[in-house]
């Protein structure tokens, strides 16, 4: 469990979100009461500057005039959570976080998007109290703590030596050097906190937060392209988070680039996830009813399998729709098929690329296919790299 700090890019979407909201459903309660209207604007002011402990005491006080407020329950628990990291003691930090979880329980039930809320609630859930900051080394982990409480803070600098401090005792301490690197991008020194990302990438590859914090860096120095393939590297180590995705979206936003992931659905299946076929639905003018093929192919195999093993593979998969596609690239070559169905023509066009394989595993992904993933990431990055440029970021070559 990784407890992974936010973008400003995505810390600035949730406190648009905090102002509109939180403004526009409490314009009775600033009349009534100015000192929650006082306390509101200073929390607003904090959470800006990602100084979620002192956020925290005011947060207490006013989350109450706002039951209906998603926004302001999000904040609330992100600041519980983040003052839960800094408690040495597991049991105490267990009780903060289930607290934590709570305020960001009922935070998601009022509608709240903040990404930042979300990942957490999904982290630390069912969470035993232990996190990434919990070390064989007693010293390091009381560092590493003592760093987040200052940052919490604010003071960057005093949270810069105890980090410094952790990295000394374990040089091999991811969070140690990436939270180094932190402290200066926080500041707006981003050139200097690249070279602790890099550094942070060198201890541990496989790990995202490095690669999305190196992006945000050169993103911040306007480094658009190379921001990008940043993000693109902490995709592919954790394609399924919120975060992966909604990197995609600050980036297309932030460039002007058209975030629409392709969608390939046949009629009353659901845009992304597994296929559950309604035959009903399909129909021959716009070739729908080749999607038939793909039930009858996953048959087929199924039938082929022994009694002992009756497993469900990628390569199974890929056969069933590879099936359709060709299906619908023949007829619409003969004139059988004069105005396909859009979706259709979507599967075309990743199949013309070679690009099945990615976008099953990123878009239509089943539980079998998890080990499929890492095996295909380690050999493919770059095809699943060309399966986000073109048809999720839309991008020209």
């Amino acid at each position: 469990m990784f407890l992974n700090k936010i973008s400003k890019t995505q810390v600035l979407t949730s406190l648009i979100l905090f102002v509109c909201l939180g403004f526009s459903s409490a314009k009775s309660v600033f009349a009534q009461d100015k000192s929650i209207r006082e306390l509101t604007l200073e929390a607003r002011r904090m959470v800006d500057e990602n100084r979620y402990l002192d956020a925290l005491p005011l947060l207490e006080q006013i989350v109450l005039s706002y039951p209906d407020n998603g926004e302001i329950w999000a904040d609330f628990g992100i600041a519980i959570i983040s003052t839960a990291t800094t408690i040495n003691d597991t049991v105490e930090r267990k009780k903060e976080l289930e607290r934590g979880v709570k305020a960001l329980l009922r935070a998601k039930k009022l509608g709240t998007k903040n990404p930042r809320a979300l990942y957490f609630l999904d982290e630390f859930e069912n969470s035993d109290g232990t996190d990434n900051f919990s070390n064989k080394n007693p010293e390091v982990e009381k560092a590493l703590r003592k760093g987040e409480l200052y940052f919490g803070r604010g003071e960057y600098d005093k949270a810069f030596k105890y980090y410094e401090t952790a990295h000394k005792l374990d040089p091999k301490n991811y969070e140690a050097m990436l939270f180094m690197g932190d402290c200066f991008y926080v500041q707006g020194k981003f050139k200097e906190s690249e070279k602790y990302f890099a550094q942070a990438v060198e201890i541990n590859p496989e790990v995202e937060s490095a690669y999305r914090y190196w992006g945000d860096a050169l993103m911040s120095q306007n480094k658009n392209a190379e921001g990008l393939e940043k993000f693109l590297d902490a995709f592919i180590r954790d394609p399924f988070s919120l975060l992966s995705w909604n990197n995609l979206k600050n980036w297309a936003e932030r460039t002007k680039a058209n975030y629409e992931p392709i969608i390939i659905a046949p009629p009353g299946v659901e845009e992304y996830g597994t296929l559950d076929i309604n035959e009903k639905l399909l129909k021959t003018d716009n070739g729908t009813d080749r999607w038939l093929l793909y039930n009858r192919n996953i048959a087929e195999q199924m039938a082929k399998k022994t009694a002992t093993d009756q497993s469900f593979t990628l390569a199974d998969e890929i056969k069933a729709w590879r099936a359709v596609a060709d299906a619908v690239r023949r007829d619409i070559k003969s004139g059988k098929i004069k105005y396909p169905d859009q979706n259709l023509v979507n599967l075309l066009k990743i199949d013309d690329e070679n690009l099945l394989e990615p976008y099953i595993l990123l878009l239509r992904p089943q539980g079998t296919f998890g080990d499929d993933y890492v095996a295909y990431r380690e050999k493919n990055p770059q095809k699943i790299k060309q399966l986000i440029r073109k048809f999720i970021l839309n991008l020209k070559d």
